[in-house]
């Protein structure tokens, strides 16, 4: 079967060739931007780590409507379209995103340190919660590039 068959598998590929993303979120109306480095679990949920001070942080905990991309392949025109909600993701579930983290990314154990510690502007795990994944792919569709997963 070519991966074209199958969305999940070009979608595994996109998620696990890329460590960045860009996330949007908004507040009063207005959007805020930044890039973050990812991971993403078995149900294609999307987490990230970062302080509780910083602007999408606030924001998220404010509004939790918020959306992603993830550039496969720039040249080429491939990426990932994602909207859906983020959240703080619990103390009780931040050993399994830790372990997530540091399988991509080397482990730190000052990571989950901080996350535990749990304080108002410390280092949390979040998590963005897709509900639309579009791929946008000229490679693989040339004659119809966007491609909704479900």
């Amino acid at each position: 079967m070519k991966k074209t068959d199958n969305l999940e598998l070009l979608l595994q590929e996109y998620f696990k060739g890329n460590k960045l993303m860009q996330l949007a979120t908004v507040s009063n109306g207005k959007p805020w931007l930044c890039n973050l480095y990812y991971v993403t679990d078995k149900d294609n949920n999307i987490y990230w780590t970062s302080t509780k001070k910083r602007r999408h942080s606030r924001e998220i905990l404010e509004n939790p409507v918020s959306a992603c991309s993830i550039v496969h392949h720039e040249d080429n025109k491939q990426a990932l379209q994602i909207t859906g909600k983020s959240y703080e993701v619990s103390l009780d579930d931040a050993e399994r995103v830790n372990k997530l983290y540091s399988d991509k990314f080397g482990d730190k154990p000052s990571r989950l340190t901080e996350v535990l510690e749990d304080t108002p502007e410390g280092r949390a795990y979040w998590v963005l919660k897709p509900e639309t994944i579009s791929f946008w792919d000229e490679v693989n569709f040339p004659d119809s590039p966007k491609q909704e997963y479900s």
